[in-house]
């Protein structure tokens, strides 16, 4: 398996949705250094690679792992039922691997859609968590998000996806360079010259991995979704035992925004940067410095 920021690149066999799953992991840094968790954000093109431009910045100051969610990625991506409570296992099990070697608390760092995941653990395992740093979370995925529906009525869709060759053809119009270039430049990244033809070539192979269809269509359909209304990941913000720090995206949909915006009122901390639901990627560099003037402090 491919280091994709320069790590050490290890497996995780984990039992998941009745299946045992092979979550791969990469950890880069010093041993007995701060340890960072970073999650990756939820999405069609969903890659622990995206946070490749804070490694690069952060360097060997701390200790950074990632890994990729089941059904996305490096991981297996077999057709299950996904759901919060796999993913919330699947990270539990990454948890559990990573303090039974190392002693002390991490700073956990989740990124749009798995700051809601990680939240859903907040009052079993936040206090051994130093920090958590939510970096332009989300709690709805996209459908839900712009029709205000709960994620039961998409179901047919998870459904339909799921079905032998209607799936992989709707799946495939889905994943075209051109609806990928849409909801790139309109929900994740905020300079339009980072959509070169290379770029999304990149994200096309990624996102139409051989089994990503059944994780991704959860994702857009809200089948991801930990909760149908706001109030749910409010107050598991005020169960956290450890700070809080949210990091908010200055050029985010205005939905999301309105959202983020409430969350930050639960926090100990927060932190303007610019970009939109992708800022952990196109903006790493500058959230890595913050972070790390935040550990200092």
């Amino acid at each position: 398996m491919t280091a994709v920021f320069g790590g050490v690149v290890d497996t995780l066999e984990v039992q998941l949705g009745g299946r045992r799953l092979r979550i791969v992991t990469e950890r880069r840094g010093p041993q007995g250094a701060p340890l960072w968790l970073l999650l990756p954000a939820l999405s069609t093109v969903s890659s622990r690679s995206e946070w490749q431009p804070l490694v690069m910045a952060v360097q060997d100051r701390v200790q950074l792992v990632s890994f990729d969610w089941p059904g996305f990625g490096d991981s297996d991506r077999p057709a299950l039922a996904y759901d919060v409570a796999l993913l919330g296992g699947c990270l539990e099990a990454v948890l559990t691997d990573l303090t039974s070697r190392q002693a002390g608390p991490l700073t956990l760092v989740a990124a749009g859609h798995s700051a809601a995941v990680a939240l859903a653990l907040a009052g079993t395992w936040s206090d051994r968590w130093s920090r958590f740093v939510a970096v332009a979370p989300t709690w709805r995925g996209p459908l839900p998000t712009m029709t205000g529906w709960s994620p039961g009525r998409f179901g047919w869709l998870r459904r339909l996806v799921a079905l032998p060759l209607i799936g992989p053809a709707l799946y495939r119009l889905n994943t075209s360079r051109a609806m990928l270039r849409l909801m790139l430049r309109r929900h994740v990244w905020l300079d339009p010259g980072l959509l070169t033809p290379d770029r999304l070539r990149q994200q096309q192979r990624l996102a139409r991995r051989r089994g990503s269809r059944f994780a991704s269509s959860a994702f857009v359909s809200g089948g991801l979704d930990a909760a149908d209304e706001r109030g749910w990941w409010l107050e598991q913000a005020r169960c956290l035992q450890c700070p809080f720090h949210v990091v908010l995206a200055t050029a985010a949909p205005p939905r999301s925004t309105r959202e983020m915006e409430l969350l930050a009122q639960t926090a100990d901390a927060v932190t303007h940067l610019p970009g939109r639901l992708g800022l952990h990627q196109e903006f790493g560099a500058l959230l890595g410095q913050r972070l790390l003037e935040a550990l200092a402090s």
